[in-house]
């Protein structure tokens, strides 16, 4: 009997670690770092990038993943960048700027607003206004729910459209994650250079 209790008191010692191991993992207070979301529609895929830029000698951004908070834009609000590689030297550069940094809500997203941003499908790191697809959001959201001194986490979820919106394809982003650190002020300009080089469809100098 007495080595019976103490089989048993083990396995609800062994049973206990299970359940808190899986209550952390389930309540998500560890999510993964960097830009993680899926994408469906006329496109579809996962999509996942962490890390920060490598800085080339002309201020542009290297080939390779990353993913990092740029402060301010031309607003003084954040943008939130990343880049996914799909094959040396294009990749997948996604850009959401919110008018403020703040945690709580962000709606509605689209064109103008306070929460607004695209994505470039298949960009090409060496000529920023070489791309397959400029998605831009079109409806949506994005909460930020933490804040730290060199940190940013939150959620989101949108619609886009291509061809700047203009377009007939559309793309939905679901089950969006990020967890991005603040970049460097050589970071920022770098990515703040690709970005606007996508956008307005120049290529520099950065």
């Amino acid at each position: 009997m007495k080595a019976l209790s103490t089989l048993t008191l083990a396995a609800l010692f062994a049973l206990a670690a299970v359940l808190v191991a899986c209550d952390e993992d389930s309540t998500g207070i560890e999510p993964p770092s960097g830009m993680n979301f899926s994408f469906s529609g006329d496109l579809s895929g996962i999509y996942e990038a962490a890390g920060t830029p490598a800085v080339d000698t002309a201020g542009r951004p290297e080939f390779g993943s990353w993913a990092i908070m740029a402060l301010p834009d031309s607003l003084d609000g954040i943008v939130i960048t990343s880049f996914r590689p799909t094959g040396d030297p294009r990749g997948d550069f996604f850009v959401l700027q919110l008018a403020a940094l703040h945690t709580g809500e962000f709606t509605p997203c689209e064109p103008n607003a306070d929460c607004h941003g695209r994505i470039f499908f298949g960009v090409n790191v060496d000529d920023f206004s070489d791309y397959d697809h400029y998605f831009e959001i079109l409806s949506g959201s994005v909460t930020i729910t933490e804040i730290r001194d060199d940190r940013l986490r939150g959620s989101f979820e949108f619609s886009a459209s291509d061809e700047g919106g203009a377009g007939s394809q559309t793309i939905t982003v679901s089950n969006g994650e990020l967890d991005v650190p603040f970049g460097s002020t050589t970071e920022n300009n770098a990515v703040w250079c690709m970005a606007d080089g996508a956008a307005t469809g120049t290529n520099g100098p950065c």
